[in-house]
């Protein structure tokens, strides 16, 4: 079969229609649609099924886009060891990253890589929902979770730790917080929980206990709710990545800070899909912020 029909092939699925995957390669619709004809002339089978709105993958197709991936995976790692042996390293590399620990730290070291490796492209994603690498169009994901998908590649890279937070001048106009079952009298700000009023999970030299919160604000960006709990809204719930910063500046001061409160996610990891040859350029990224990452202090005692 010929490889760059196959190349359309994968770029109709991932794009869902036509048009779309017409746009992304730089050809017509009609282009893209010979294209399809002739694959499935090749290979002697009709590979999807077009409908009034979207096409749908026959079962041989299905079997040739899982096997076309990898393929084109096969293909651009040969051309990029090729291309690199005596010269620069070269390729592109997809990278999803959580907001807040994107933004606070994995941001600055893709920047240091990119300089260091001028030959190496990156499309840089920032969100907190990536599940699905391949529909997302993504080679490497890092995800802070306590529970790593099993059908990829998960490389622990260190443990989070999370803590309570507030800002001197709100600690100031409320009654001490001197035992978890204070903090129920409190505006508490965090994370997005499914429940709107759940119990908060706290955690002492083996000893547990819950206690009933409703928050005042929830978000996924970090960086917003220090910036929430830095300007007096309440008492906030904080990976110790976002938290430390502040509390050295005399933002913020930890509260009860012989408890761990129970964030959404205990451990950082880079997760790929399963591919026993990356690119050398997916793999240097890799290796570079996994040592990179390892030696931020704010990761240093608890890295892997």
């Amino acid at each position: 079969m010929d490889l760059n029909l196959i190349q359309a092939f994968v770029d109709i699925v991932d794009a869902g229609n036509l048009a779309e995957a017409g746009r992304r390669r730089g050809v017509t619709r009609s282009q893209v649609s010979r294209q399809l004809r002739e694959l499935e002339q090749q290979a002697g089978a009709q590979l999807m099924r077009r409908t009034t709105r979207r096409l749908e993958l026959t079962e041989p197709g299905q079997a040739l886009y899982q096997h076309g991936v990898r393929i084109l995976q096969e293909v651009a790692s040969a051309q990029a060891e090729i291309d690199s042996l005596g010269k620069t390293l070269r390729g592109h590399v997809r990278v999803s990253v959580p907001t807040g620990l994107g933004d606070a730290h994995i941001a600055p070291l893709l920047l240091q890589f990119a300089q260091k490796h001028p030959g190496i492209t990156l499309r840089v994603l920032f969100a907190n929902r990536v599940t699905d690498l391949i529909a997302a169009e993504i080679d490497v994901a890092f995800k802070v979770t306590s529970a790593p998908p099993l059908d990829h590649v998960a490389r622990e890279i260190c443990d989070i730790r999370w803590q309570l937070y507030a800002s001197p001048a709100y600690l100031e106009r409320i009654p001490p917080v001197r035992e978890p079952g204070d903090l129920a009298g409190c505006e508490f700000l965090c994370q997005p929980y499914p429940p709107r009023q759940f119990a908060l999970s706290l955690y002492r030299d083996g000893q547990r206990v819950d206690v009933a919160v409703t928050p005042k604000l929830q978000s996924e960006h970090f960086l917003f709710l220090a910036r929430a709990v830095r300007e007096g809204h309440g008492i906030g719930q904080l990976p110790v990545y976002i938290g430390w910063e502040e509390v050295r500046a005399g933002r913020l001061v930890p509260v009860l800070p012989d408890w761990r409160p129970e964030g959404l996610g205990n451990r950082l990891f880079i997760i790929t899909t399963p591919n026993l040859h990356p690119s050398m350029a997916t793999r240097a990224l890799i290796e570079f912020m996994r040592e990179e990452l390892g030696k931020l202090e704010v990761f240093q005692d608890t890295a892997a």
